[in-house]
């Protein structure tokens, strides 16, 4: 897990500066080049003028392979937190690409922030965090990557998702924090039909029969839908199985996020 810390005081001065058949499915192709998923600034900071002010705003520079999905928040992702009412801007060669304010994702009255973002091209985007209108405030943004999506269509009969189920594997690095959901508010990209239900399990001598996570019901913001955040204690394959609650029939889109 990288961080970066970037602390942005700014002060008002007198002068006024202000079991049976599973569906089809594949193995993961193997470990590649992994880099940096985590990095995330701490910010303080006040007359921002929404994060329009480049002077009175933090900013930090994110690295964005061309299609590649990002969640940019000081709510709703691992490490983040904010107090006050943030604002996050996003930029790509000094246009603004994306904005939020209060973002729905982290609650219905939330004040904190959350941008999504796929980059239509590769380059260096520039992520602004101030406060809302003239007000003070200060956060935690932290990022979180998208590592893939696979969908998981016409499961039934799972048993609580114990046989029957749709089986991905993929390899992560110690330290790294998983998010795997198939919840479209926390997760972009997720979705679910029916009452879904994730199980991991970790590779060992060659099998995937120790289980380290699973959930059902995700919270209030995902109904029904499953989400699993977890830190990988060591690097490794690791087994991501959908199923159903019960004996039920569902469907999903499974994001999996490294954060």
């Amino acid at each position: 897990m990288m961080r970066r810390l970037l602390i942005l005081e700014v002060f008002l001065l007198a002068a006024g500066c202000g079991g049976g058949v599973a569906p089809p499915q594949e193995e993961d192709p193997g470990p590649g080049t992994v880099k940096n998923e985590l990095a995330f600034f701490d910010y303080s900071a006040s007359h921002t003028n929404s994060a329009q002010d480049p002077d009175n705003s933090a900013s930090s520079e994110i690295s964005l392979t061309k299609g590649e999905t990002v969640m940019l928040g000081t709510c709703g992702l691992t490490d983040s937190a904010f107090t006050g009412d943030t604002y996050l801007r996003l930029y790509g060669s000094s246009v603004q690409v994306a904005a939020n304010d209060d973002s729905e994702s982290c609650g219905l009255d939330s004040v904190g922030s959350r941008i999504v973002y796929t980059a239509p091209v590769a380059g260096i985007y520039t992520l602004r965090a101030g406060c809302f209108d003239v007000g003070a405030c200060s956060g935690t943004v932290a990022l979180s990557r998208r590592k893939a999506t696979f969908a998981a269509p016409s499961l039934r009969n799972t048993h609580d998702a114990t046989v029957n189920t749709f089986n991905k594997q993929y390899y992560f690095n110690g330290g790294e924090v998983l998010r795997v959901s198939t919840c479209g508010t926390t997760a972009f990209g997720a979705s679910a039909s029916g009452d879904t239900l994730l199980r991991l399990f970790q590779q060992r001598n060659g099998g995937y029969t120790t289980e380290v996570a699973n959930n059902d019901n995700a919270g209030a913001l995902c109904s029904s839908a499953a989400e699993i955040v977890y830190a990988i204690p060591s690097a490794g394959y690791y087994q991501i199985r959908v199923g159903c609650a019960a004996n039920t029939a569902c469907g999903a889109t499974v994001a999996v996020y490294i954060e």
